[in-house]
């Protein structure tokens, strides 16, 4: 069975991997930014230049958005869920996260299907969009 501490560790993991990847992709960017030569034709190279300071810009975006997602996640203001229907971390909106065969669903505060989640208790039934969930754990 899935645990609180284990899926958290999971989507760190998940998350340090993606924050690996964009900051060289980042860096990549910028070296091949810096790395194009002005040539004959000034305006196709400052063209050049803006488009690879535009695909700059949305890396430092993702970057600082999974920046915090960490720092939420690490926060320790979780709640870990389980239903007969599935499991769901509530902290940071990830979507779907696979861990030993399992899914679990990372959903933020603000997801509609949250305010049932965190207005149950362990046995109780509740209905989410023609669904009914049976709360098994909570932690």
């Amino acid at each position: 069975m899935l645990t609180k501490s284990g899926v958290i560790a999971e989507l760190n993991k998940q998350l340090q991997t993606k924050l690996t990847y964009l900051n060289t992709t980042l860096q990549q960017a910028i070296d091949s930014r810096n790395s194009d030569t002005k040539s004959s034709a000034g305006d196709k190279f400052e063209t050049s230049r803006e488009m690879a300071q535009i695909e700059i810009h949305k890396i430092e975006v993702q970057i600082l958005k999974t920046q915090q997602f960490i720092s939420d996640l690490l926060s320790n203001v979780t709640q870990f869920i389980n239903t007969d229907k599935g499991s769901f971390l509530i902290a940071i909106p990830f979507g779907k996260l696979s861990i030993n065969n399992s899914e679990v669903f990372c959903i933020s505060n603000s997801a509609p299907i949250t305010k049932d989640l965190l207005n149950t208790e362990i046995s109780v039934n509740f209905n989410f969009g023609g669904v009914v969930y049976t709360v098994i754990d909570i932690s």
